[in-house]
């Protein structure tokens, strides 16, 4: 099989964004977190906190017992954009960037001489001094080359950092002999369980196991042919998705974790989830809220947490903020009135694609959907939040924009 595909993995991307901008905190074990908090965990860890166990979702209070004098940073996920969108383009001046992953993820295709393994490398060489060159010295990156993507995944994290793993049609399979299974994308704990039971304990037996049995393991004989070509090399295509949900929560801050301001976060969230799903085409048809409690312990288990609770409800499938904020409302309303709220969250569910949606019949409901856009128009132009809904105010600056590692916002001021 031809080398199709390179892959660029940025390491401790997070961790390495703060210490390229902050070089008193270079060589200096580094974790960011989301709020300055020992309650919060970590979402990343430089190489020198991970060298002493800390890693993402490592509790702040267990990465301070693993690593005496560790710094912590609040995230600062704007920025982290800005650096992204600067790799891209150092990666896009060496090869055009075919798939971008996530925050800290990209895929490029090779042509011609660019599958040719000396030509790879040298190719591989050239996105490292291009990244290092655009955004500094300190943005390292592991690369992998093989014939498909998910190869070349995997050999982007045999290396780390700053590596470079090519798997050529001589090296496979024996060259993902020495993995565990859990190193393929893909298969978790569940899914190796599942392997073991067919018995597969091994990198090697997994290669070497046939359609029939794969099929068994995944419950699809579809999916278990899939997986047979992946690990010898095939370039498998992938089907198109469509988005299933939108949603956005937030862990309050100390002065906020009373009914009246945990709703009113929400109402942010509320606000948020609209306008980005308008943003990228969807129409919602149902809405779900929950909260998490600190130390309630007779609340059930949901999932938002231990101590949690949430509900959701249906709507008329709508695009306008309206008609959200008052399913959110009716929802709220049936929370119970123990606990201490920490953490809130939306999610807009049942999507269907804005192209396929049935405009209301009744001119109000249109008139709400014509006002959501012309608040979308106002924020773009005039900057974040400027036009809101009543129940939103005083919390114009709470719950601003995460990054979701499969997803980057692009920080547009409709929506943040």
């Amino acid at each position: 099989m031809p080398l199709r595909r390179l892959f660029i993995d940025m390491n401790s991307f997070f961790a390495s964004v703060e210490q390229q901008e902050k070089p008193w905190l270079r060589g200096k074990p580094v974790a960011v977190v989301p709020v300055l908090a020992d309650t919060t965990s970590c979402i990343a860890a430089s190489y020198e906190a991970k060298a002493f166990g800390v890693k993402t979702g490592t509790p702040v209070w267990e990465a301070r017992r693993l690593c005496p004098g560790i710094r912590f940073i609040a995230g600062n996920h704007k920025r982290y954009v800005q650096m992204h969108h600067r790799i891209v383009d150092a990666v896009g001046s060496c090869v055009p960037v075919r798939t971008i992953r996530s925050v800290d993820e990209m895929v490029c295709e090779l042509i011609g001489d660019e599958r040719k393994p000396e030509k790879a490398a040298a190719l591989a060489g050239r996105i490292k001094a291009a990244v290092y060159a655009r955004a500094g010295d300190y943005m390292r990156c592991s690369i992998g080359v093989a014939p498909n993507e998910l190869l070349a995944k995997m050999g982007a994290d045999m290396k780390k950092p700053d590596g470079l793993t090519i798997l050529a049609d001589a090296d496979l399979p024996h060259a993902l002999h020495g993995l565990n299974l859990t190193d393929f994308p893909g298969v978790a704990k569940r899914m190796e369980r599942r392997l073991h039971l067919h018995g597969i304990f091994t990198v090697e037996q997994f290669c070497a196991a046939p359609v029939a049995t794969l099929g068994l393991v995944w419950g699809s004989r579809m999916l278990g042919e899939k997986w047979h070509r992946l690990v010898r090399g095939d370039d498998v295509a992938e089907k198109a998705t469509h988005r299933h949900t939108v949603g956005h929560s937030h862990v309050l801050p100390p002065e906020l974790r009373t009914e009246q301001g945990a709703f009113g976060v929400l109402v942010k969230l509320a606000h948020k989830a609209a306008a980005r799903m308008r943003k990228i085409g969807y129409w919602a048809g149902s809405v779900t809220v929950g909260v998490t409690f600190r130390d309630v312990k007779s609340t059930r288990k949901s999932g938002w947490g231990t101590f949690g609770w949430d509900a959701s409800c249906k709507i008329a499938h709508c695009e306008d903020t309206p008609t959200i904020l008052r399913a959110v409302s009716r929802l709220w309303a049936k929370k119970p009135a123990e606990g201490v709220p920490f953490k809130v969250g939306l999610t807009l569910a049942d999507l269907r694609p804005a192209r396929s949606a049935t405009p209301s019949l009744f001119p109000e409901e249109r008139s709400q959907a014509d006002l959501s856009r012309a608040m979308d128009e106002v924020n773009r132009e005039f900057g974040a939040s400027v036009v809101y809904f009543g129940s939103m105010f005083g919390m114009r600056d709470e719950g601003p924009t995460r990054i979701a590692f499969t997803q980057i916002p692009d920080f547009d001021r409709t929506v943040n």
